[in-house]
């Protein structure tokens, strides 16, 4: 399993590369941001750590960038930065994890391989050309990648895991909202009409109503 470790900090490096390489990953070592989207884009890894305050693009800018084109591969972000919004934004744009360099490598491999546990489970491919990872919210459609709210994600979960089937509006709403409420249902009908934008670039993946009742996704083979 090849890692690519991107930090600017040389005792950290140190440290972080032989716990990885003890535990029998390969690791590559990148020293800023920039040098991070280049060896990311040559070296194919299995996962990505990257540190958020690093010379040239900061983590979060190249975490964005691998999400734009990648939504599988697991990222754990290891920083110091310990701000509240830096995290979530983390978080929101696709990090599996976001760990504070307070943990020790040790904890920081552990992640690593629960990292390596769940990625196989959380990525569903509904076609052709669509996939979704439960872990990050990503819905990718075409090489398009959507980042879906945390409402979207509650919604679409639901309509995954019962594909091909029907998912009646209450099911959704109590999902989404947990009640069935008058102004949820319009909200429940507004979500709907966004997810099926996602969804149009493929037309094998869909969103079914069957009024009154709810909606189906229909996955075509």
């Amino acid at each position: 399993m090849k890692i690519l470790y991107a930090e600017d900090d040389p005792m950290t490096v140190m440290e972080v590369q032989e716990k990885l390489e003890q535990a029998g990953f390969d690791v590559v070592i990148a020293n800023n941001g920039n040098d991070a989207l280049e060896k990311y884009e040559h070296c194919n890894p299995d996962l990505v750590i990257l540190d958020v305050d690093m010379p040239g693009r900061n983590g979060l800018e190249v975490l964005q960038f691998i999400r734009l084109h990648d939504s599988r591969t697991p990222v754990i972000i290891y920083s110091c930065l310990i701000e509240e919004e830096r995290q979530i934004k983390g978080l929101e744009w696709g990090a599996n994890v976001y760990l504070l360099k307070n943990y020790t490598p040790t904890l920081l491999l552990a992640q690593v391989h629960r990292s390596f546990a769940r990625s196989g489970d959380e990525v569903i491919r509904l076609g052709k050309e669509v996939e979704y990872d439960f872990s990050t919210c990503n819905l990718k459609v075409s090489n398009v990648v959507h980042h879906l709210t945390m409402l979207e994600n509650k919604i679409f979960a639901m309509l995954c895991k019962n594909r091909n089937s029907l998912v009646s509006r209450e099911d959704l709403l109590r999902a989404g909202w947990s009640n069935v409420e008058p102004n949820n249902q319009v909200q429940l009908n507004k979500l709907v009409s966004r997810l099926r934008k996602m969804l149009r670039e493929d037309r094998s993946v869909y969103i079914q109503t069957e009024k009154p009742f709810g909606y189906w996704l229909k996955i075509e083979q």
